[in-house]
């Protein structure tokens, strides 16, 4: 019974991940009449995309730690293996005190299913920490090269890297130099630091009294271009409204028109033109956002708009 509720329960993760795949390809196709280069590029679109939230979960995976896995416990498979793993994991510890070394409680699902250590092998390290040979190795494929965690050693070399640092090191000039060193000096060292001490000891305790301290030490940012334009926007409101508050308004008076941040960067010629301003991410790929956001189909479907262009532009 225990193993065709298993079963039942991949072939639903399984049905979810393709109804998931295939509603993100239909919305980057957006219609069902398209030529075989448009669902092509779209397709292509997609697996891009995937490809670097792949990426994405790689790098946190090896660099991100929560507070949860900050224990001896996990201290072995921290930037080694998926934080998804880790989740697993986590979750499966916290039957150890109902479980313990029982086998027929435990049923050893996660070992069979996800080849990770089930509650009875967890118990073994309750108050040490788990080795890396427990986690199946397509867990530890934090990166898409062909080495993985598992292959020796021996296989591994840096030679190539250091003869290119090497030949870089006596090109350059004795900045340079001086650069580099400091930069070796940081992973051959790495107990030193380069920190110093402060020439003069500084009062930590009460307040500082005069101004001018304070100014200097202030962690208060200054304003930004847009912000001084919505205050002065801000203020020529407020002024219009007192005016319009003292002068009885006509039944047929024109409405002011809505005002737009960074309005004032146009051309005065196109503000009778101006809609909307839309905010987009400043990636380098604006232009092809901004056509996206605009046309209602979300800024983060420009490629398709680039791949359009770039092929109308081939032809």
């Amino acid at each position: 019974m225990l193993m065709r509720v298993l079963l039942f329960e991949l072939i639903l993760c399984d049905v979810c991940r393709v109804e998931q795949a295939h509603k993100n390809l239909k919305r980057i196709l957006q219609t069902s009449m398209g030529d075989l280069c448009t669902c092509w590029d779209a397709i292509n679109n997609l697996f891009v995309l995937q490809h670097n939230e792949i990426k994405a979960f790689f790098e946190i995976s090896l660099h991100v730690v929560t507070h949860t896995f900050n224990s001896l416990l996990y201290k072995g498979l921290v930037g080694m293996v998926s934080k998804y793993a880790l989740m697993h994991i986590a979750k499966e510890f916290n039957k150890v005190k109902v479980i313990g070394f029982d086998k027929k409680k435990c049923g050893c699902v996660l070992r069979q299913t996800y080849g990770l250590p089930c509650a009875c092998e967890l118990a073994i390290y309750s108050f040490g920490m788990i080795p890396l040979n427990e986690v199946h190795v397509m867990w530890t494929r934090l990166s898409f090269s062909d080495l993985s965690s598992s292959q020796s050693s021996s296989e591994l070399s840096v030679q190539q890297e250091i003869d290119v640092i090497l030949d870089r090191f006596n090109k350059v000039d004795i900045g340079g130099k001086l650069t580099i060193k400091g930069k070796l000096r940081e992973i051959a060292y790495p107990d030193m630091t380069s920190l110093c001490p402060p020439l003069k000891k500084v009062k930590t305790k009460g307040s500082q009294k005069s101004k001018q301290n304070q100014l200097e030490k202030s962690t208060k940012r200054d304003p930004s271009y847009f912000e001084h334009v919505d205050k002065i926007h801000s203020i020529e409101d407020s002024c219009s409204t007192q005016k319009a508050s003292r002068v009885k308004v006509k039944p047929h008076s024109v409405l002011p028109s809505k005002v737009f941040p960074i309005l004032d960067q146009f051309h005065p010629i196109c503000h009778p033109y101006i809609v909307d301003v839309v905010g987009i991410k400043p990636d380098g790929h604006c232009g092809y956002r901004s056509i996206a956001a605009l046309l209602g189909m979300g800024e983060e479907s420009w490629p398709l708009f680039r791949m359009g262009l770039y092929k109308e532009i081939r032809e």
